[in-house]
């Protein structure tokens, strides 16, 4: 069904672990609260809706994007609503101009490490470094949302989905004839959840699956729901 667009580094990242579609996550089962009831500050979703054309290119969709942030946002609140801490939500009014470029670049920063991850922890990529260990940062500049928001946490979140126009699928259907299996699209993502106080990954879920719908309501909250399987309590 689905196909992350084409991107210089993430896509050869996204394409080379599909193999891998699968749901999988690191680090703690339980949540290091520094207080009794820790702010978790819901950063604003990394979302992409794209529609495959007959030539496999992946055409982004302004619309399915916006509903595909509405929808997984609104559940975001539901789920973490239920999990003893207080959400916070992002409010880039509540930031000077320098700290809104900052968090920018920490949101930048956020894709470039899961992509890491994906790579060297889950894929075919391992780092020596690395072995046996969960050791990924976004670095001390997250202070900045510990600051304008007063959290101990912040849950980020990167999804790709996309959707075979009806070329593809025609393209699809004809190579199935002859035998050829044709790629139509997948539904990629993770979340990270990050310690304010260090900056360290201290949660990490990967997404990647072939069904999957972010355009509508209840489809959404399922994939949301997934996407945080096995979050810290």
């Amino acid at each position: 069904m689905h196909r992350p667009p084409l991107r210089p580094l993430a896509s050869l990242l996204l394409i080379a672990l599909l193999s891998a579609c699968s749901t999988t996550h690191f680090q703690s089962e339980t949540l290091a609260r520094p207080r009794e009831t820790p702010g978790i500050l819901l950063m604003p979703l990394d979302v992409e809706l794209s529609e495959v054309n007959a030539g496999g290119v992946a055409e982004p969709k302004a619309d399915w994007t916006d509903q595909a942030r509405g929808n997984m946002t609104a559940a975001l609140r539901d789920i973490m609503a239920g999990r003893r801490a207080n959400v916070v939500m992002f409010d880039d009014s509540r930031l000077s101009p320098e700290d809104g470029a900052l968090t920018t670049q920490l949101m930048k920063l956020h894709e470039a490490v899961g992509m890491s991850i994906r790579a060297h922890k889950v894929g075919l990529f391992p780092l020596p470094t690395k072995q046996g260990k969960f050791d990924w940062s976004l670095g001390p500049d997250v202070a900045v949302l510990r600051r304008n928001f007063d959290a101990d946490y912040a849950l980020f979140v990167f999804m790709r989905d996309s959707y075979s126009s009806v070329g593809r699928v025609m393209v699809i259907a004809a190579a199935a004839l002859l035998g050829v299996g044709i790629p139509g699209g997948q539904q990629i993502g993770f979340a990270s959840l990050v310690d304010l106080r260090s900056g360290d990954v201290t949660w990490f879920h990967l997404h990647a699956r072939g069904t999957g719908d972010l355009r509508t309501t209840e489809p959404a909250r399922e994939t949301t729901t997934a996407l945080l399987e096995q979050f810290p309590k």
